[in-house]
């Protein structure tokens, strides 16, 4: 994706080589700051291996496939409201590699229902993904009414995941076929990330993002620096490559009055369907930042890019990242088999509830 969005970035320099002095103020460097301090200290949380710890024994507690599949699924999309989707599948997917490791079953699928639950997880907070990242500062959201307000659409897409997850993986006999010891934790590395995650939120509440980022990475540097090498940079780099993108598409005549045309009432409803749509040709963190250009109603964009995240590979990132991990061909495949239905029920279901005039 890093490679698409940057050859588009060339297609659009050739085509208006007059914008490129202005690339800079294109970038929403509020974003840009708190998604840097935001995946600095996700991955120390990573790093710090409290969660394999903390997993691998709890997998003791549980004796067939779908208790076990309720578990993880359930706590990806819980992680991934505090530590983004993408850090999430970074320790979910690893663990279902190491439980797949030492057990009988067959669970390859529950890399697609994980990929599905950190999406729909990650919703509920501003923290929890970049669109929500970029919306809660473009509009000055306070923290917990986001979380209000996003909270029905969480509840909703929950529900429906269990349902699907009910009904997808059997009540068969958990299998043992061997036992691996325990790994320890880094204590420290895990409490002063904590620390840190919740001092930066504040942070970014008060505007004080700039400092508090630059004493993060002061004490990253100092004392655990091989976490500044882990940092998912090229992440940082494609959300700069899409701001300076979808400014320009935005302000292209043509695809100016298209979008103009199809949200001229500004319904929400509208507002709400073409962030989905636009969510499954080019992703929903593109999506996010296109549409914003031609409408104030930052809940039916929210809701949409974030439902929207689901469906079609291309839908998130985080997608790509878990399909990828896998390395496995047939689960690009039957991703869509499951992935697609859910984003049809979904967002059927919320546009009656919430967009149906």
């Amino acid at each position: 994706m890093l490679i698409l969005f940057f050859l588009l970035l060339v297609i659009l320099s050739l085509l208006y080589p007059h914008n490129i002095i202005s690339y800079p103020h294109f970038i929403d460097w509020r974003t840009i700051m708190a998604l840097t301090g935001l995946l600095v200290i996700t991955t120390g949380l990573k790093e710090s291996g409290y969660f394999n710890f903390i997993t691998k024994r709890m997998l003791k507690k549980f004796h067939d496939e779908r208790t076990l599949s309720l578990f993880l699924v359930l706590f990806s999309a819980l992680l991934s409201a505090f530590i983004t989707n993408d850090i999430t599948l970074f320790i979910v997917i690893p663990l279902t590699f190491s439980i797949q490791s030492v057990i009988k079953n067959d669970i390859s699928k529950l890399i697609i229902f994980e990929a599905i639950a950190v999406n729909v997880g990650s919703a509920l907070t501003p923290i929890g993904n970049p669109q929500n990242l970029y919306l809660w500062h473009r509009w000055n959201i306070s923290f917990l009414y986001f979380i209000f307000k996003m909270s029905p659409l969480v509840i909703i897409q929950l529900v429906l995941l269990l349902i699907f997850i009910w009904i997808v993986f059997p009540r068969e006999k958990i299998r043992n076929s061997n036992e691996k010891n325990v790994e320890k934790y880094k204590k420290p590395l895990l409490w002063s990330s904590i620390i840190l995650m919740l001092v930066y939120i504040v942070s970014i509440e008060l505007k004080l993002t700039y400092i508090v980022l630059i004493i993060i990475i002061l004490f990253y540097f100092l004392t655990y620096r091989k976490i500044l090498l882990k940092v998912d940079w090229l992440l940082i780099l494609l959300f700069m490559i899409i701001f300076i993108d979808f400014h320009i598409v935005s302000n292209i005549p043509i695809i100016s009055r298209i979008v103009r045309s199809v949200m001229e009432s500004n319904s929400a409803g509208k507002v709400f369907s073409l962030s989905i749509l636009t969510s499954q040709l080019i992703s929903n963190v593109p999506a996010s930042v296109f549409i914003s250009k031609f409408t104030n109603n930052w809940f039916a964009i929210s809701y949409g890019v974030n439902i929207g995240g689901n469906g079609l590979v291309i839908g998130s990132i985080a997608n790509i990242i878990a399909l990828r991990m896998s390395n496995s061909k047939n689960i690009w495949i039957n991703f869509h088999k499951f992935s697609v239905p859910f984003l049809l029920v979904t967002s059927a279901i919320v546009y009656v509830l919430f967009f149906l005039v």
